[in-house]
């Protein structure tokens, strides 16, 4: 299915290679091209500390954030600047920032024991190193991983390239990927006793019973607004456990890049679902070529859930500019059959 004037179309040979599955696409790897210094520090500022969250209206938890907000502050930085990250720990117990991704200096890896101390309630640490490679990465800490992650310490970093060789983009969105343990009195719990082995597989954890995009639930997720003829790019991370099987409706689209490197135009698959494992990011791409509302989702309906009532958790809207109101929300409703504690979906 050839795009006109989409991004893929220029030097695209095919659209797809059958038999290629997304986890076995080659992408660039080998030297490293040369970063030109930009000679600009960028310095951040990162407060962990907890803070009240609403994930859905009405719904109110303790999480740990960076500055109050989850996710934390966006870092978005240019090839070749210097970045300077100034993590103030302002919890009760240790922590540390791991640039997920990046390539940085062993010292500014963030892993204890092996590459830094752990960094002690009331103390402040200072990560600096080039940004040396485009593409769209996270930051969560780790130690403490599994408690601090779910409770919402994290956040989306991105660096742009020097000399863009990519597309213009018409819009451009992010979708965070989080997963939360509540209990009806929206305190945040862990889970009892250590995860099951592969419990990052789809459906194997039942303990997770809300679902983000962007520290949000839908309702609450806020809708994207697109107008016909754009060129959209979104930008997915997944920060939770499990994995989400995510779902464009009324479009087709193109992965452009995975874990901060491109996908070679001839190995772009067009595809309507993509699974993003945790630990991942993915770049996408479509044509806003089809009026009117449409929903972009997680397929493990589970994932679509406040709680074991839809809809809810990983639901975006897309609405198109001048796309006539959508019909009004039907009344939430558990759905059925209920699920027993424990059993898989």
């Amino acid at each position: 299915m050839p795009w006109a004037g989409s991004p893929a179309a220029r030097s695209d040979p095919g659209d797809s290679v059958p038999g290629t599955a997304i986890n076995d696409l080659t992408v660039r790897l080998g030297t490293a091209k040369e970063v030109r210094p930009t000679g600009r520090t960028r310095e951040f500022t990162l407060a962990a500390r907890k803070a009240t969250w609403e994930l859905a209206p009405g719904k109110i938890v303790q999480a740990l954030t960076y500055n109050g907000t989850v996710p934390g502050p966006t870092i978005r930085v240019t090839e070749g600047d210097t970045v300077r990250v100034v993590l103030k720990n302002d919890l009760d117990q240790e922590t540390t920032i791991h640039f997920h991704g990046l390539h940085v200096p062993n010292s500014m890896d963030g892993v204890p024991p092996f590459t830094q101390a752990p960094i002690k309630p009331g103390e402040t640490f200072t990560y600096e190193f080039v940004a040396s490679h485009a593409g769209t990465f996270m930051y969560h800490p780790h130690i403490n991983s599994v408690e601090q992650i779910d409770n919402g310490l994290y956040g989306l970093f991105i660096i742009d390239p020097q000399q863009p060789d990519e597309p213009k983009f018409d819009r451009e969105f992010s979708m965070v990927l989080g997963a939360w343990i509540l209990p009806a009195d929206g305190q945040h719990q862990l889970p009892g006793g250590e995860m099951m082995p592969g419990a990052a597989v789809v459906g194997m954890n039942m303990n997770y019973n809300w679902f983000t995009i962007n520290g949000k639930a839908f309702p609450a997720t806020p809708e994207w607004i697109v107008k016909r003829g754009d060129v959209v790019r979104v930008r997915l991370v997944n920060i939770s456990n499990l994995a989400h099987p995510m779902h464009l409706h009324g479009h087709d689209f193109k992965v452009v890049a995975k874990d901060g490197e491109p996908v070679r135009p001839e190995l772009q698959q067009v595809m309507n679902t993509l699974t993003v494992n945790p630990g991942e990011t993915y770049d996408i791409v479509f044509i806003a070529d089809n009026p009117g509302v449409w929903v972009f989702h997680c397929h493990e309906l589970h994932h679509t859930e406040n709680d074991g009532v839809e809809p809810g958790g990983l639901v975006q809207v897309i609405r198109y500019e001048g796309a006539p109101a959508a019909p009004a929300q039907p009344q939430a409703t558990p759905t059925m059959p209920a699920r027993m504690p424990g059993m898989g979906h």
